[in-house]
């Protein structure tokens, strides 16, 4: 172990003592020993922090924030506490597989990147699968404009060079989204791979923040904000933002009149067009609902 990087692992948490046990020991878990697992208590108020201070490793370094802060804060807070030469992030509901820190280090040595994503598995709080993600069949180097087209990381995914994490901070703003707006910016500085293998098990919890569609709206206008001159340069970017904008309003129960017009101005199409008029109507968003129940 003594000529292996350190790897930092930070795990921001609120309110998780139920799960955070699982979360953790899957961390400590890893075939790759040489760790520091930084867990940054949002503030909890329940027995999150009985239970991370019950644990007897002592690659654990607890810090618990004075007030409730958010997650991209905790995650920064981690960030600064890191010491070790590469960075991994993990949620306090989701668990690694056990070989994860081992391959992804590997991969990204074999593939000379400063940061690596890989795929992971989604499942309901009762451990139905649901499907896996991102949709990429290939290892391969994934551009910024690529980035832009699909949104391919969620944070749990995410090792790298620890340098790449402190020249990029997560941005504090953003109400959701926050993984796919700290890589996109990751992606303009930093070479970006995808791995090809599932090294992540992910479960939607009832009270995650991805159940709030309204704040996925303000997020995607903020990345479009920061985005803006590279997404109206491609109108296949333009289509793909825009839809899945759309979705989101569709899903807050509006209908996404300005984001078709949108993607009608720079994409135009037969198939655009009727989608424009129908949500002019009023339609769009009864025809999106029921598409998601089949």
């Amino acid at each position: 172990m003594q000529n292996e990087p350190l790897v930092s692992v930070i795990i921001p948490t609120y309110n998780r003592g139920r799960l955070i046990l699982d979360s953790v020991t899957s961390v400590l878990n890893q075939t790759y020993k040489n760790i520091e697992l930084i867990v940054v208590d949002d503030c909890s108020t329940d027995n999150t922090e009985e239970i991370l201070k019950s644990i007897n490793d002592s690659r654990i370094k607890y810090v618990k924030l004075e007030k409730n802060s958010g997650a991209c804060i905790a995650r920064n807070k981690g960030i600064e506490l890191s010491t070790g030469e590469f960075i991994a992030f993990n949620d306090s509901d989701d668990l690694w597989i056990t070989t994860k820190l081992e391959k992804q280090l590997c991969f990204l040595k074999n593939y000379n990147a400063d940061i690596v994503i890989c795929k992971m598995e989604c499942r309901t709080p009762e451990n139905k699968f649901i499907h896996n993600f991102p949709n990429i069949d290939q290892n391969k180097q994934i551009s910024y404009e690529e980035i832009l087209k699909y949104n391919c990381a969620s944070t749990q995914t995410i090792f790298g060079k620890s340098e790449c994490f402190r020249n990029v901070m997560f941005d504090t703003r953003m109400p959701r989204l926050q993984d796919w707006d700290e890589v996109l910016r990751l992606s303009q500085k930093y070479r970006i791979f995808y791995q090809n293998e599932i090294l992540v098990n992910t479960f939607f919890q009832k009270e995650s923040i991805s159940t709030h569609p309204e704040k996925a709206v303000l997020a995607m206008q903020k990345i479009f904000e920061k985005h803006k001159d590279a997404i109206l340069s491609d109108p296949a970017i333009v289509e793909s933002f825009f839809k899945k904008k759309a979705s989101f309003v569709c899903k807050t129960g509006k209908n996404p009149k300005e984001e078709m017009k949108m993607i009608l101005k720079y994409n135009p199409s037969a198939g655009t067009f009727i989608k424009s008029f129908l949500s002019a109507l009023g339609l769009y968003k009864y025809i999106f609902n029921l598409k998601q129940k089949f």
